[in-house]
């Protein structure tokens, strides 16, 4: 099936005018991220930074790893914006900006290649600057390295799209660029074995032949990950199964060249209700394994189901909540429920377009861009960013399937979308607001704790006794290195005794006696996570619930019941011999708890 013809009400929209106005929207929503300071992980790429004396030493990013990452690329656009503005976070999120505008344009070319008319472009590229779970990804700095694998990436499938009977290396080239910003784009060799299975309609050999400078690649970066950064070459046993999907992918849809693709589309094609019948049974038993089994099985059935639903959720909603709450709350079963939930919906729509879908090859190849952008990030619900890349395949079937719908619903589905844009850019600001509050809290604590130790530098014992993680949906985090900004020094110890996630709350610090701390939190939300060495943080205090164990500060009797939460540290004889500097989280700021009386 060919793609829609563009009609009389389908007027031209000329590209120029079209990129002009999406970067102009974009920047609009994005330039107040600007504003937004350093935060959790951050420091840590800084610290790194910091060593840096001459420009060769950048290349020391590709002889080493970074947390069993290998992401040099990244770490050379961070060591640039260093030697512009050093330690300036301003310059930082600009680059991060720009790069979410070429992106932006790049969804805009490819929407502009795939569909005749003219507002598929321009549709596209909205719907992926807007998205609303991409705030993550452009506004949090460590994030730049899944805007940067995005950016490569988009720019391998437009190359390819545009000019695929050129050279082949170059597509391929920009694709071993974006594995070495981040290993998300791992499986993008399958995008270009669908472009020549199902959109070229190349032979076998052919196929073969331009999915195999992608391979070279990809052979390159794994010998370049295990030689130079000293990291697995395939990420250790656990990413097996990972591999072997996206081994039996490549091979598959490189077997459906040649025309055999619509073999397959044509025995598929008339037994719409009996393969939805079989999806709707798999869904049925992972969803009784989730709820009947507690061993592997049931584990797996979970994690998949939760994946499914994160998945779902924060590529298809324009807004961020409940999403936020279900899969970053406590609730242990919520969040594979929701991912059924979202599952049934899925196989609705699928049966619902079954024939728009099976029909164009254009979806074919659509539909292995997002398996290829969802398959490295299978296994993981811990941010949105992870789903940055794959929200560019997203937007980009939405466009076509919004604009190239009938005319009757055409105007209708617009509307929808004009609506889910304007939400969508409502939410990003109110993140950017929590991005900019987080900053400014994180800075302001890093200040606090200098001030305490300052004159001295690299010396003291600092103990935050409550410590946010995660507050508002952002990354809030403090590690050694968060307190290395206001002097380029860190304290000698730096300890944590309770994390406080995701829900801000008023907490109540006091010495109870000499030698004990008491911390209560009237409002408790079951958000305290609590451990027993202070570095594995295993142990969440649950309602109704009671806890004690000992700590290498001393022992900690932890209770929460009828709505609130009291934790009772009784510091050792040797803790209260040593000068600890204690501060805690309460209500959106960081504060010092003054010396015992």
């Amino acid at each position: 099936m060919n793609p829609a013809p563009p009609d009389t009400a389908d007027r031209e929209f000329p590209l120029i005018a079209a990129a002009a106005l999406t970067v102009a929207v974009t920047l609009a929503v994005y330039l107040p991220a600007l504003r937004v300071n350093f935060l959790g992980d951050d420091f840590m790429i800084l610290h790194r930074l910091r060593s840096l004396e001459r420009a060769t030493d950048v290349l020391r990013f590709f002889r080493g790893e970074f947390f069993e990452y290998y992401r040099p690329l990244a770490f050379v656009s961070h060591a640039a914006d260093w030697a512009i503005a050093g330690q300036q976070a301003r310059q930082f999120h600009l680059t991060n900006v720009l790069i979410h505008v070429i992106n932006t344009l790049l969804v805009l070319c490819l929407g502009r290649a795939l569909s005749p008319r003219a507002l598929a472009g321009p549709l596209a590229a909205a719907l992926f600057a807007l998205h609303a779970s991409n705030n993550e990804a452009v506004v949090w700095l460590s994030a730049r390295f899944d805007l940067l694998a995005t950016c490569f990436a988009l720019g391998a499938v437009c190359w390819m799209v545009r000019a695929w009977r050129g050279n082949p290396w170059v597509p391929a080239f920009l694709f071993l660029c974006a594995v070495l910003s981040k290993e998300a784009a791992v499986a993008m060799p399958i995008v270009a074995a669908a472009w020549s299975s199902f959109r070229m309609r190349d032979s076998t050999a052919t196929t073969i032949g331009r999915v195999a400078p992608w391979l070279g690649a990809l052979v390159i970066y794994s010998v370049l990950r295990q030689v130079a950064g000293g990291v697995s070459a395939v990420g250790g046993a656990s990413r097996i199964p990972k591999l072997l999907a996206f081994g039996t992918a490549v091979v598959a849809t490189t077997a459906m060249s040649g025309g055999r693709w619509e073999l397959l589309r044509d025995w598929v094609r008339p037994r719409r209700w009996p393969i939805a019948t079989i999806l709707l049974t798999a869904l049925v038993a992972s969803t009784l394994a989730s709820a009947l089994f507690q061993g592997s099985l049931g584990i797996l059935a979970r994690e998949k189901l939760s994946v499914a639903g994160f998945a779902t959720f924060y590529l298809t909603s324009p807004v961020l909540n409940p999403g936020d709450a279900v899969f970053n709350g406590p609730s242990e079963s919520l969040p594979w429920i929701v991912g059924a939930v979202t599952l049934l919906v899925v196989i609705g729509v699928i049966v619902w377009l079954w024939h728009r879908l099976l029909d164009d090859s254009r979806f074919w190849f659509l539909g292995a861009f997002l398996i290829a952008t969802l398959l490295p990030v299978s296994a993981l619900t811990e941010g949105k960013r992870y789903l940055y890349l794959p929200s560019a395949a997203m937007a980009l079937i939405l466009a076509i399937l919004i604009v190239e719908s009938d005319r009757r619903w055409r105007r209708v589905a617009l509307v929808a979308a004009a609506g889910m844009l304007v939400v969508s850019a409502v939410q990003i600001a109110v993140k950017i607001g929590d991005w900019r509050w987080a900053g400014q809290m994180t800075a302001d604590g890093a200040r606090l704790v200098d001030s305490t130790l300052g004159p001295s530098c690299g010396t003291g014992h600092v103990v935050f006794l409550t410590s946010p993680v995660g507050i508002r949906g952002v990354y809030s985090h403090f590690y050694y290195e968060t307190f290395e900004v206001p002097r380029g020094c860190m304290p000698d110890v730096f300890q944590v005794v309770v994390r406080v996630l995701r829900r801000d709350e008023p907490i109540a610090v006091n010495w109870d006696g000499p030698g004990q701390i008491e911390i209560t939190a009237p409002a408790y939300r079951d958000n305290f996570l609590l451990s027993h060495d202070l570095r594995a943080f295993d142990a969440p205090l649950r309602a109704d619930q009671s806890l004690s164990m000992a700590t290498p500060l001393g022992d900690l009797i932890a209770g929460a019941s009828g709505g609130s939460a009291r934790l009772t540290l009784k510091l050792s004889a040797e803790a209260q011999r040593q000068p600890i500097h204690f501060f805690y989280y309460s209500s959106g700021r960081i504060q010092i708890l003054g010396p015992t009386h």
